[in-house]
C-alpha cells in the first residue's frame, strides 16, 4: 500500500475529544496486540473516527490522518510515548471466526511520527483508506462506551474487557459466553500461561478496575468442563445502578407486606437518620401520601440511588413537598375537660382519639388491619 501522492487525499481532522467512543464490535472482538500507552492510543483514535463515521465525514478511498496531543496521554515522560508510538507502528488486530474458518490481519497504523502542530507535540497517525472501514463501519451493532472510563484503567485487560462488557451492556445483553480459548486470544493473554494465571491478572485484575472505575459488577461461572479443565465461561454483568433498582423494588415489596401501624413505626425510625422537627415528623405519619413518598425517597437514599445528593434532610423534605410549608403555630391547649358527667369507675377507660391512619368499620369497631399495600394501591409507580 502507498499512500496518495497528493496532500487532499488525507481527510485531516482536528483533534476534537468526545465523551463517548463508538467502534465496530468486529474491532471489539478481535485480537489487540497493543500495551497500554499503545492502547490509549488507539483508544484516541478511535474517540476521532467514530465521532467522524456517525457525522458521515468518512470518505470512501481516502486515507485518514489523525493528531493526539502528548498531553492526552502524560503530562511527563515524553520518552514513554516515543517509544509507544514506535511499536505501535508493527502492532495488528486479528480476527478469528473458527466456525466459518475466516481470519483478517490489519496493522492500523503504518505510519507513526511526531509533529508539532501551534506551539505543541502530537502524534500524527496515518490510517489507510483500506483499513478504515475496520475503524470506522459501525453499522446497526456497535460498541459505545465512556471514553474517560476507558482511560483510567490502568491495566491492558481491564481495558479490553470493558470494551467486551460494554459491547454486551448496549444493547441490553447482562450475560454471555465465552470459549476460554478465544477470550484469552481476544485479550492477548500468553498461551502458555494457566488458567490460574489467566484469572489472576485478567479476570479478577478486569473485576476490580470494572467495580472501581467503571461501577460495573462482572462475575463469571464454567459453562463446560473437560475434566478438571475449564472449557467455558458465561458472564454477568450488573451495574450499581441496576443492583441500586431492585433492591429499592426489594423495600417496596416489604413495605407492602406491611400493616399500616407497623409501618407508622418502622418510618418514626428511619426518620431518625434526618434532621427533621417534630410538627413535619408528625405530617409524615399522618399523611398517605406523604407517607408513601417518604418510603420511596428512604429507600432510593438508602441504596445509593442519589449519589449526588449532599443533604439528604433538604432533599427529602422537598422530594415530600413539604419545604415551602411554614411551621405551624402552636394552639394553647384547651381546659382539661372530662368528656363524662363523672369520673370513670376503677377498671373503666376513658375512651382513646384514634390516629388518623387508623381504619374502622362502620360499626366504629376496628376493622381487619390492611397492608400498607393495599391502601397505597401496591405503591407501585407504574399504577399511578
Amino acid at each position: 500500500m502507498n499512500l496518495p501522492s497528493t496532500p487532499d487525499a488525507l481527510l485531516a481532522s482536528d483533534y476534537v475529544k468526545h465523551p463517548t467512543n463508538y467502534q465496530p464490535n468486529l474491532f471489539t472482538e478481535s485480537r489487540h496486540e497493543f500495551s497500554e500507552l499503545e492502547k490509549k492510543i488507539v483508544v484516541l483514535v478511535v474517540n476521532q473516527i467514530g465521532h467522524m463515521a456517525l457525522k458521515g465525514e468518512i470518505k470512501p478511498g481516502f486515507n485518514v490522518k489523525f493528531t493526539i496531543p502528548y498531553s492526552e496521554l502524560t503530562k511527563k515522560h515524553y520518552r514513554e510515548i516515543s517509544e509507544a508510538a514506535d511499536s505501535l507502528q508493527s502492532k495488528r488486530l486479528s480476527y478469528r471466526n473458527d466456525k466459518t474458518e475466516k481470519f483478517l490481519f490489519i496493522t492500523p497504523f503504518p505510519r507513526v511520527e511526531s509533529e508539532i502542530v501551534d506551539g505543541k507535540k502530537v502524534i500524527e497517525l496515518t490510517m489507510f483508506a483500506d483499513v478504515v472501514p475496520h475503524f470506522a463501519e459501525l453499522g446497526q451493532r456497535y460498541t459505545k462506551y465512556d471514553l474517560d472510563i476507558m482511560l483510567s484503567l490502568g491495566s491492558v485487560y481491564a481495558q479490553r474487557f470493558y470494551e467486551i462488557v460494554s459491547m454486551y451492556h448496549h444493547r441490553g445483553q447482562n450475560q454471555f459466553r465465552y470459549m476460554v480459548d478465544r477470550l484469552r486470544h481476544m485479550v492477548n493473554y500468553p498461551e502458555q500461561h494457566s488458567f490460574a494465571d489467566f484469572k489472576r491478572n485478567a479476570l479478577v485484575r478486569a473485576q476490580k478496575e470494572l467495580l472501581e472505575k467503571a461501577g460495573m459488577i462482572l462475575d463469571w461461572r464454567p459453562t463446560k468442563k473437560e475434566g478438571k479443565r475449564i472449557l467455558e465461561l458465561e458472564f454477568s454483568i450488573k451495574t450499581q445502578r441496576q443492583i441500586a433498582l431492585e433492591n429499592v423494588e426489594q423495600d417496596r415489596q416489604f413495605i407492602n407486606t406491611m400493616s399500616i401501624n407497623e409501618a407508622v413505626q418502622a418510618a418514626w425510625k428511619l426518620m431518625a437518620n434526618y434532621k427533621l422537627t417534630d410538627w413535619q415528623k408528625e405530617l409524615i405519619v399522618s399523611d398517605l401520601t406523604i407517607l408513601e413518598t417518604f418510603y420511596r425517597v428512604d429507600s432510593e437514599l438508602s441504596n445509593g440511588l442519589r449519589p449526588k445528593v449532599r443533604n439528604r434532610t433538604a432533599y427529602l423534605v422537598k422530594s415530600l413537598g413539604i419545604d415551602k410549608q411554614p411551621t405551624p403555630v402552636p394552639t394553647p391547649p384547651l381546659p382539661q375537660l372530662s368528656i363524662f358527667p363523672f369520673q370513670p369507675a376503677d377498671g373503666i377507660s376513658a375512651p382513646v382519639p384514634k390516629s388518623p391512619l387508623q381504619s374502622t368499620s362502620s360499626t366504629g369497631r376496628s376493622a381487619k388491619p390492611k397492608s400498607i399495600g393495599e391502601i397505597f394501591g401496591d405503591m407501585d409507580p407504574n399504577n399511578k
